[in-house]
């Protein structure tokens, strides 16, 4: 099957961009995958599509959509990477490979925490829905510890990657309650001080 230039389906705005679609190994991701559950749309290049329009649609500062953007371009495009080292027996998740790939470019490391750890709230989530209440917390608030100074630019790529294609809202919901958990807890402890 043929599928569009990356150029014309992305749209590059920046140098970054267009050094990342220039990249053989970048380019040979953004044509991985079939249609699955979560991903209808098969290749990584038409999801990307999907999350740059998410990010569109959010009103956002010019830097964080531009932050946004790049984590985009990069969260799922080495899937085709952790697939070939999970045939070998080798567990490395793909937001890993990216970060490690990103690392050999001259970008900001916000980019490569948010890249390295874009799945981990829906991890946390597949947590608490088997019944690990206890884990999934711990889990989430480790991720909050790591992410903190960019915790609000997390939370727009959590949404803008999660509204795409098939995907299960419920850890949209899940990670709201827990914020607002989070909250309540927050005042009670000032208020019993």
């Amino acid at each position: 099957m043929s599928h569009p230039a990356p150029e014309a389906m992305l749209t590059p705005e920046n140098a970054l961009e267009r050094s990342l679609l220039a990249h053989p190994e970048f380019r040979q991701g953004l044509y991985w995958g079939i249609p699955r559950t979560g991903h209808p749309e098969g290749p990584v290049l038409y999801h990307i599509r999907e999350v740059l329009d998410n990010i569109d649609a959010m009103v956002l500062p010019a830097d964080d959509r531009r932050l946004l953007r790049w984590v985009a371009y990069a969260h799922d495009t080495f899937k085709y990477r952790e697939e070939a080292l999970r045939l070998r027996q080798v567990r490395i998740h793909h937001g890993q490979i990216a970060a490690d790939f990103l690392s050999g470019f001259s970008v900001p490391a916000t980019l490569i925490q948010l890249v390295h750890w874009h799945d981990e709230a829906y991890y946390a989530w597949r947590m608490h829905r088997r019944g690990e209440g206890a884990a999934a917390t711990g889990r989430l608030h480790r991720l909050y510890d790591r992410l903190r100074p960019v915790w609000d630019l997390f939370l727009s790529f959590f949404q803008a990657d999660t509204l795409t294609g098939d995907k299960n809202p419920e850890p949209l919901r899940w990670l709201a309650e827990q914020r607002v958990h989070a909250a309540r807890v927050l005042e009670e402890n000032r208020q019993n001080a």
